[in-house]
């Protein structure tokens, strides 16, 4: 009976630590550009970049992202193109600490900064929208802190921070001049060609 009471008493722990870390204590996330929404041709790569501010006195850190269009389950997938993640392998945390709030990131696909990236396919046509799905865990300490210890010093695991996102296919095909306006281009300039070698003006 008692292990039975233990166990509950623990369940009923992680319970609370969740609801916690999901409530006040989670980092705010804003997309680069603000609205989420980038643009770019077939067989381009797009991406996002990002601004994470601190939500308490707790360190966040941001331990991958998706891209995905409605429920998350992951990874996520569309037939619109291909997500790669950015910000998972690059360890950032967000808390109180000089350096940790605001943290901002513009996307760079070259050197893989932001959030991650987004390859838009060959076929791909209009818009697909969706959102950019964090995953964090947050603790009690600086997880670069000397004295921080995973063991105690760990919150909650998994969180999820969420903000819309879209892609836009632009058409990449110009617009040739008008036939007709290139031919009246080459007569106006014979005719005045014209008029200056019949004036003397022009020397031959």
């Amino acid at each position: 009976m008692k292990v039975l009471h233990a166990a509950f008493l623990v369940v009923v722990c992680i319970l609370a630590l969740s609801l916690r870390a999901k409530a006040d204590d989670a980092p705010t996330l804003m997309l680069d550009p603000t609205t989420g929404a980038v643009t770019g041709p077939a067989l381009s790569t797009v991406g996002w970049g990002f601004t994470l501010t601190a939500g308490s006195s707790d360190f966040a850190v941001i331990t991958g992202s998706d891209f995905c269009v409605g429920m998350v389950s992951s990874p996520c997938s569309n037939s619109f193109g291909t997500y790669t993640d950015f910000i998972g392998s690059q360890f950032v945390v967000v808390g109180n600490n000089p350096g940790e709030s605001p943290v901002t990131e513009p996307f760079d696909d070259a050197s893989m900064s932001g959030v991650g990236s987004f390859y838009i396919n060959p076929s791909s046509t209009g818009t697909i929208t969706g959102f950019l799905a964090l995953t964090y865990d947050l603790y009690s300490v600086d997880p670069n802190a000397a004295n921080f210890n995973p063991t105690i010093d760990t919150l909650s695991v998994g969180d999820y921070l969420y903000a819309p996102a879209s892609v836009t296919v632009r058409s990449n095909t110009m617009t040739a001049p008008e036939t007709g306006s290139g031919v009246m281009l080459i007569g106006g300039m014979a005719g005045l060609l014209f008029l200056a070698r019949r004036r003397g003006k022009l020397t031959v």
